[in-house]
């Protein structure tokens, strides 16, 4: 049977008449397939806003009410439109003046190419809107080509050992479906557990859902399904490198949004595992999974398979809103072919910054410029584009050769602060936006005058991976030094910390500050922070920040950071000074805004172990009242946990454990200034 076209309309109008005409078409839809998302939640009882749109991956709906009218999130639209079903309606409200966007005007002029999107304004006929059920994703039998897929994941458990299986496909190809379909025949057959790890649990609903079908007997929390004596289990990918849980089989739904290492990781375990990952989702990842993991997979494991789906399960063949969807957002970017950059276009590099405006005006730049982003990064979302015309804080700088992108960076400028707000945030009374170089100096290193200083943050750099290997990365660092050194005060960057990357960054001169206390939720990595200085004003803050970091390594390696990868611990205190002064001024300052402001208690937790460690020495703990003295040795010099202090001193929790322990700090600074 044919499906049905999707269909979307973008109206604009005065926001009375947008919400009279989107409630009209919503009341008359299925409650259980339809969703309205909105920044107020007042517009209608079950709206969701853009932050849950994720939630709803697994669903099905035959009618989406996109409200435009304060915020369009990009992000939000391509993780909803993949949920419309065969003949479902698409509904964008849009206010009749559209906020000054590069994004959306190019998002319109898309929209003019596809006979599916029709953009109505006040005033003009809506077309009649039908909303009719099809057949649910639940209730389709597998396809030839989904029963193929199936029978490959049985063989991986039943074949020979270290023959991985890779399952890539479009959204809407009933991927997550099967692999449902196949976990519970596994566990038909006898096998005891299968393991699903994914970037979040909300990502195997559908998996679960499927399963849960074909054992009807089942009990099915969010984690886990269990039947008779086996198990499908959820397991987030930082926890199952971890605990390294046994299986019969892993499968790795969404694999191109966790990090490669990770990937590599579980390979290397798991003997038996299937990894899927769609090619062009919402995220915009699937490219740079290609490219990248099949190398790894050809040196792991060189007797590995590939199963492509092609075929609809969701929504017609051909669906022109899929196909209007890939070209507003880019998920189908590509940079330029590899075929047409011959060898001696290296030496050819020209630097370049490429305004918004060109971007805008030229398809094919803007698609090698996204394309190589894609490659590149694992998390590159439809708002990063959004990000990247409409943002003015973001400039583009590049590596063009015959006129194509061969290596790209995206910079962030974060301007200095005026002293009363760099104070405020040095005492932990604010927190910046899109500022992430003064605000982790100034709250977490500790550096008073970090505020003064004008940063360039580099946030993505990419290069093109038929040329990787070549130094055109470095030759793209040397360019944006030269490029602000006029501008800016320091040049700086934020990433999740592997040991290429890091390297790659202290060979261009960078140096490091920080290392994140928490862990990324999906990839289980501390993002490591590193700057480099371009005049003397500069020199003095980054000198500050890594002498405060360097005192307080020793400690963080015992603590926060003592399973760290191995393989970081060494460069990272290699390039930490040796020559450390015996006290900074800022120190004090610090001690102060933790003890009589709202300074983190992470932030200060390393200088606290060194400065009470001499008040102790001298016998200033034994001024204080009982509770006080054995909160700071329990929690700070001895290092137990906020629970264990807790339930030995009777706080109740955390926070009242922070509290208590800034009271006896104010207590010792009082008595010691007496």
């Amino acid at each position: 049977m044919q499906l049905p076209q999707r269909h979307c309309l973008i109206l604009q109008g005065d926001s009375e008449w947008l919400q009279q005409q989107a409630v009209q078409v919503y009341e008359k839809a299925d409650k259980t397939r339809r969703c309205w998302l909105s920044e107020h939640p007042d517009r209608t009882e079950d709206c969701i806003s853009s932050k849950q749109a994720l939630q709803h991956l697994g669903r099905s709906n035959q009618l989406i009410i996109f409200d435009g009218r304060d915020k369009f999130s990009a992000d939000a639209f391509g993780a909803l439109i993949g949920t419309l079903s065969a003949g479902g309606w698409l509904l964008v409200l849009l206010p009749a003046v559209l906020p000054d966007s590069l994004w959306l005007q190019r998002f319109f002029k898309i929209s003019e190419r596809y006979s599916v999107v029709r953009r109505i304004k006040q005033g003009e006929t809506l077309p009649e809107i039908k909303v009719t059920e099809t057949t649910s994703v639940a209730d389709i039998t597998p396809t030839p080509e989904q029963q193929k897929a199936i029978e490959s994941v049985l063989h991986v458990v039943s074949g020979h050992r270290r023959r991985p299986l890779v399952i890539v496909s479009d959204r809407g190809r009933g991927k997550t479906a099967l692999l449902g379909m196949a976990a519970a025949e596994l566990l038909r057959q006898g096998k005891s557990r299968v393991l699903v790890t994914a970037p979040s649990v909300s990502n195997i609903d559908t998996l679960m859902e499927h399963a849960s079908r074909l054992l009807s007997d089942a009990k099915r929390s969010q984690h886990t399904l269990i039947w008779q004596q086996s198990e499908i289990r959820f397991v987030a990918p930082d926890a199952l490198l971890a605990e390294k849980p046994a299986a019969d089989l892993l499968i790795v739904d969404e694999a191109a949004a966790i990090p490669a290492q990770m990937l590599e990781a579980m390979l290397q375990h798991y003997s038996r595992v299937v990894f899927a990952s769609t090619e062009h989702g919402y995220e915009g990842t699937g490219r740079g999974f290609a490219v990248r993991f099949k190398k790894t997979l050809d040196n792991l494991t060189p007797n590995w398979r590939q199963i492509r789906l092609t075929q609809p399960v969701r929504w017609a063949e051909g669906d022109r809103l899929e196909a209007f969807s890939f070209d507003a957002l880019l998920l189908d970017a590509e940079p330029v072919n590899a075929d047409q950059l011959p060898a001696e276009l290296v030496s050819q590099a020209e630097f370049a910054m490429l305004s918004k405006q060109q971007l805008a005006s030229d398809e094919t730049l803007l698609r090698e410029v996204f394309g190589l982003m894609v490659l590149a990064h694992y998390r590159t979302r439809p708002s990063d584009l959004q990000m990247l015309l409409d943002r003015d804080d973001i400039s583009l700088l590049v590596l063009q050769a015959q006129g194509h992108v061969i290596a790209c960076a995206w910079l962030m400028d974060e301007a200095a602060l005026d002293d009363r707000l760099a104070q405020q945030v040095f005492n932990g009374r604010r927190r910046l936006k899109g500022q992430l170089l003064p605000q982790t100096l100034l709250a977490h290193s500790g550096v008073m005058n970090a505020g003064r200083c004008h940063y360039q943050r580099i946030i993505r750099i990419a290069v093109h991976p038929a040329l990787q290997g070549q130094g055109l990365g470095s030759r793209l660092l040397q360019g944006i030094e030269r490029y602000s050194a006029g501008s800016c005060d320091a040049l700086g960057t934020s990433f999740a910390l592997d040991s290429r990357l890091l390297q790659f960054w202290l060979n261009n001169g960078y140096v490091p500050v920080r290392v994140g206390q928490q862990a990324d939720e999906v990839s289980g990595q501390r993002a490591g922070i590193l700057l480099k200085a371009l005049n003397a004003r500069a020199e003095a803050v980054v000198r500050q920040a890594r002498h405060g970091f360097a005192s307080a390594w020793p400690y963080l390696l015992l603590q926060s950071h003592r399973r760290l990868d191995a393989r970081l611990v060494s460069p990272l205190s290699r390039n930490l000074p040796l020559d450390l002064p015996q006290k900074r001024d800022d120190d004090l300052q610090a001690l102060n805004t933790f003890a009589f402001e709202l300074r983190p208690f992470e932030s200060t937790e390393p200088l606290l172990w060194q400065w009470l460690h001499q008040q102790i020495s001298v016998g200033a703990l034994d001024k204080l009242p009982a509770g006080e003295q054995a909160v700071l040795i329990k929690k700070i010099l001895q290092g137990q946990s906020f629970p264990e202090v807790a339930a030995a001193l009777q706080l109740e929790g955390r926070k009242a454990t922070i509290e208590r322990c800034r009271q006896a700090v104010a207590t010792l600074i009082r008595t010691g200034s007496e």
